[in-house]
């Protein structure tokens, strides 16, 4: 069991004291200012208890278990202070989430105690998220296991999005990168209703009756029902069933959602199926997306340009945006070349807008020379 606290207090008597007093019963680590704290949280945790003390220069205790509880938050906070400050007390509690509130000085006995009962509530705190974690991690690939059993032509589908949505999601600077791959990987849960033959056949591109096309369009309905009642997994539930519907609004299900609106999750997902259909169709990874950019309205431009971008290998944080001349500043980079109407190049791919090169383009622009959109590199805001 994890039995060590981090004390933080800038009297060094006072953590001598400390250090006598507990080592025998704890793992102690001692430092004298927050910010020595917040260094120990992140290079010496995880730390089942922190305490520290209220009144310290530069970074009081409030401030720094409020720090505390971003870096580590699993770690239980206790406040230490001399002080008979309730509106400490009330922005200690407000701000950082403490488990106990303790008055110097401290008998050692009560402070044994309040240690004890801290480093249990973190025993309980991590207990039950190994607990949920496990539980989760089953479930999962239970269904995982069930869609490769019962529909191998779904499930092959779903790890082949994977790689695509990885790419995507790290382009994006997307955060929870867990939730967007997760979704992928269950995202053809619904298609264990539909026979393995219609599947096949739509994978394949061809036509669908009616009731085959009804039964397939049904699937992501069915993998919400299937998982949004499992803890955690609510977001990517909503993710998959909007995993057909198109950024204009139109598509499955059938409501007023449109543009932004739609889940992130469900955003990406529509671009990277479209592009793995397409795929599989036989075309080149260039041909798949010139098809999709024929058809942007459907796609979140956002990720329709981190798909060009992994396509041209551009580098990591960074997606191609087509935009009008008009739109073009100084200091952009071309994702493409600027041609006229016959071909040629005007400005060939690489090459950063200077002012000079744009008054070019103006010019040329005057004649109908140039061929709009054009196509830039530009660095993407995390999500």
């Amino acid at each position: 069991m994890n039995n060590k606290i981090l004390l933080v207090d800038d009297d060094h008597n006072i953590l001598s004291s400390y250090r006598r007093l507990l080592r025998k019963k704890f793992d102690l680590v001692t430092v004298d200012s927050g910010a020595k704290g917040i260094t120990a949280l992140q290079e010496q945790g995880p730390f089942a208890v922190v305490v520290s003390d209220y009144r310290m220069p530069e970074m009081d205790g409030v401030q720094f278990l409020s720090a505390a509880r971003q870096v580590s938050p699993d770690t239980v906070r206790v406040m230490l202070t001399g002080q008979a400050d309730f509106q400490a007390t009330m922005d200690a509690v407000n701000k950082g989430n403490i488990f106990r509130f303790l008055t110097k000085p401290c008998p050692t006995e009560y402070l044994m105690n309040a240690l004890t009962a801290a480093v249990e509530q973190y025993r309980l705190i991590t207990a039950e998220r190994e607990l949920l974690d496990n539980t989760l991690k089953g479930i999962i690939k239970l269904l995982i296991d069930i869609l490769s059993m019962v529909n191998p032509v779904a499930f092959s589908q779903s790890s082949r999005l994977i790689k695509t949505v990885r790419s995507l999601a790290n382009r994006l600077n997307i955060k929870e990168k867990w939730e967007v791959e997760l979704a992928a990987l269950l995202s053809q849960i619904g298609c264990v209703t539909i026979p393995g033959e219609i599947l096949q056949k739509k994978y394949q591109g061809l036509k669908l009756s009616e009731s085959e096309n009804e039964m397939f369009l049904a699937h992501p309905k069915t993998g919400r029902d299937l998982i949004e009642n499992i803890p955690r997994l609510e977001g990517i539930a909503e993710g998959i069933a909007y995993q057909m519907k198109q950024f204009d609004g139109t598509g499955i299900p059938e409501d007023n959602r449109q543009g932004k609106d739609i889940p992130l999750i469900a955003r990406i997902l529509k671009v990277a199926l479209d592009f793995d259909t397409h795929i599989t169709a036989g075309k080149s990874y260039e041909q798949a997306f010139e098809l999709m950019y024929n058809q942007r309205q459907w796609y979140d431009p956002d990720v329709l340009a981190a798909l060009e971008a992994d396509i041209l290998n551009i580098e990591k944080g960074f997606v191609v945006r087509a935009i009008g001349l008009s739109d073009v500043l100084s200091g952009m980079i071309l994702a493409d070349n600027i041609e006229d109407p016959n071909g040629v190049v005007l400005i060939p791919k690489g090459y950063e807008i200077t002012d000079v090169l744009k008054m070019r383009l103006s010019n040329y622009a005057r004649f109908g020379r140039i061929v709009e959109p054009i196509k830039v590199i530009e660095q993407i805001k995390s999500f």
